[in-house]
């Protein structure tokens, strides 16, 4: 069975746009992008149609692929000093002579949560967990499986998950206990995959599995994208799976609306949304 999380992400989006138009100003993003990478292009189209489409005014900064860290949060800075913006966002990937964790975004802006002390939490990671929520399925006291250890997905997705009171299992795609990952899984009542490597999770993996997340993004030499599982997952009958299109992807999107929308409004207001 497929999730639909293409609903309820809009059913987030609606809830976002109702509050926002009963507020006098709308909430303001700067999306900075560096260079001209084709993913960042297509990542940032749907950005800006969301934005667009809840009422969040945003403005794209294109620089040029060849800024260096320094002038790249020199600029950042200069955001800062404007009282109005409420987040900020540099979007990945990042050109080789940039690495993400050098960029200073100020917390209180950071609304992708990527930075430790950031009052917000990532976006891939708390849209997971509003997809479980969306479909009523309790997670207390169930075996998860977390495949790929990440500072932005992996890593934080298992702090929330504990805070459930899950039993995690967190283990990296080319350790030792993915070479048998059918021995891995077999104890999983539910399995999240990001470590973004195609046919990473088989049918074979998810006999005894509940639901099956999919966060994994790659492309294949034609250009298509593809997740971390296999095609034959998707014709399994007796386990709840994301779609490769249309799912985790849209729920990061919708939960850096919301992230947004709590630096500006506060989280006590936004709580609704998500609830």
């Amino acid at each position: 069975m497929i999730i639909d999380c293409r609903s309820i992400a809009q059913d987030i989006k609606n809830k976002i746009k109702n509050i926002i138009a009963e507020d006098d100003y709308a909430p303001i993003l700067h999306i900075y992008q560096v260079g001209d990478n084709p993913a960042s292009n297509a990542y940032i189209r749907g950005k800006l149609r969301d934005c667009e489409e809840v009422g969040i005014e945003v403005e794209l900064i294109k620089l040029p692929e060849n800024i260096t860290e320094d002038e790249l949060n020199s600029k950042i800075l200069e955001d800062y000093n404007w009282e109005y913006v409420d987040g900020i966002i540099v979007q990945l990937p990042l050109p080789k002579h940039i690495d993400p964790k050098n960029i200073c975004i100020p917390d209180e802006l950071d609304v992708d949560g990527f930075n430790s002390t950031s009052p917000f939490q990532p976006c891939t990671p708390l849209g997971v967990m509003k997809i479980f929520d969306s479909i009523g399925y309790n997670l207390d006291g169930k075996n998860v499986l977390v495949c790929g250890q990440s500072d932005i997905v992996g890593r934080p997705l298992v702090d929330m998950l504990i805070g459930r009171h899950c039993n995690v299992i967190s283990v990296n795609s080319t350790g030792s206990y993915m070479k048998n990952t059918a021995y891995v899984t077999k104890l999983a009542n539910v399995v999240i995959s990001a470590v973004g490597k195609r046919n990473f999770i088989s049918r074979i993996d998810l006999f005894n599995t509940d639901i099956c997340i999919d966060v994994g993004i790659n492309y294949d030499e034609n250009g298509k994208q593809h997740g971390d599982c296999a095609d034959e997952v998707y014709k399994m009958n007796n386990i709840k799976v994301t779609p490769r299109i249309g799912g985790v992807g849209l729920m990061t999107r919708a939960m850096l609306l919301y992230n947004v929308c709590v630096a500006r409004y506060g989280e006590e207001k936004m709580e609704k949304v998500i609830e």
